[in-house]
């Protein structure tokens, strides 16, 4: 054999990829990167929504909390109307919405309620409110019925 023979035959012989396969391996692999990306993005949002949920728990608690340390007849726990106006609090950038409200159950017990909502998040699922309920009681002595 020649030795131009042998050159032609090894050119033969070493396979390449056409510029089709490549293109098409770069549209799958995007497509792939895209949905990895898509993915990503829910995944941010869907903590950033947590996040305002929990901190949202967390201002409720604090607030009764706050309630909670103060005497029983305090100028502070005084039933307050159903509709009354709620209160924005700002807590590590963010803004929630406050809304006390304190029921006189009997003369020795109250019902308050805190409810919280995020206000900077635009999912549904992430901006309903968080509420905490408790009751509080006076401290006071009841009758006696036992016996002797």
């Amino acid at each position: 054999m020649s030795r131009s023979n042998k050159t032609k035959n090894s050119a033969k012989q070493q396979g390449g990829f056409t510029l089709l396969e490549t293109a098409v391996a770069m549209v799958v692999m995007m497509i792939g990167g895209l949905g990895v990306a898509a993915v990503f993005s829910y995944a941010v949002k869907n903590n950033t929504g947590s996040r305002d949920r929990a901190t949202a728990i967390a201002i409720a608690q604090q607030e009764i909390e706050r309630l909670r340390a103060l005497p029983f007849n305090d100028v502070a726990l005084t039933a307050t109307p159903a509709l009354q106006a709620a209160t924005t609090v700002n807590n590590g950038g963010r803004n929630f919405s406050m809304r006390t409200t304190i029921v006189d159950t009997t003369a020795s017990l109250k019902t308050i309620q805190i409810r919280v909502t995020p206000l900077t998040n635009s999912d549904l699922w992430a901006t309903s409110s968080v509420q905490v309920t408790t009751e509080r009681a006076a401290f006071t002595l009841g009758p006696f019925i036992g016996g002797p």
